[in-house]
């Protein structure tokens, strides 16, 4: 696994050393603070894009989310050549549709820096009905890419928190139909669109799983699986996320 802390390119050894055998990390990088905060968006994306287009260069099935940090990384990538090489979506839309940042842009947006396809999933991250989401999956405009969801050997993601779930209308007001038997003061972070608590337990079951998504269980069989984290706001939801090893050690 892969946790990258971004904040200056100077690394913090000793710390990364400490958190390390805390977490039992292998790959571990955590750099200093730029001495203008106005550079810490640059140091991010720049070093998070290093290290993606390395992994993507061992891939052949990349899947991408949505987020605004997510999208500042692809933002950076490098033009490269790829002859085997796919970007899919593996969930649904997160509706910021005023957003530059929405997944469908993603896959687009990275494949065009390798001349590569993408396929995507035009459907909410959410679907409450249990019949529809379960018959959407099966139509043929969602099919090639769950297939690929399927067959990623890769995947890139952010973190999010129950307040990225309350920045948005349609989810906020349906919390409780989307989450049932949920406790939402419990919530440290959001992650493949499902909530999960401090200590790393996703805190829905498959059985009440309404993310229009690939299974939490397939998607957590991907071998490579990064994540990128900017915020300091969401330091509980990357802590409860280390804990629970979403991310390959």
């Amino acid at each position: 696994m892969d946790i990258n802390i971004h904040t200056d390119y100077a690394r913090n050894a000793k710390l990364e050393k400490q958190l390390s055998q805390a977490l039992n990390i292998k790959h571990l990088y955590i750099l200093r603070e730029p001495v203008s905060p106005s550079k810490l968006q640059g140091v991010l994306t720049s070093f998070a894009a290093n290290q993606v287009q390395a992994a993507i260069a061992q891939s052949h099935v990349v899947g991408l989310p949505w987020g605004e940090t997510v999208f500042a990384v692809l933002d950076t990538f490098s033009l490269q050549e790829a002859d085997d090489l796919t970007f899919t979506q593996y969930l649904g839309e997160n509706m910021k549709y005023r957003s530059s940042s929405v997944s469908m842009r993603m896959v687009q947006k990275a494949a065009s820096s390798y001349d590569a396809g993408y396929t995507t999933i035009p459907g909410p991250l959410y679907i409450v009905n249990d019949q529809v989401r379960q018959g959407l999956i099966q139509e043929p405009s969602m099919t090639e890419a769950f297939e690929n969801a399927a067959q990623m050997d890769m995947l890139l993601s952010g973190l999010g928190t129950i307040e990225s779930i309350n920045a948005i209308p349609a989810w906020r007001s349906a919390k409780e139909a989307i989450f049932p038997g949920v406790d939402l003061d419990q919530v440290a972070g959001m992650a493949f669109g499902r909530p999960y608590d401090i200590n790393g337990n996703f805190l829905i079951d498959q059985a009440n799983d309404k993310t229009f998504s690939l299974p939490l269980e397939q998607i957590l069989q991907v071998p490579r699986r990064f994540a990128v984290v900017q915020r300091r706001s969401k330091a509980s939801a990357a802590l409860g996320a280390l804990r629970g090893a979403f991310l390959p050690t």
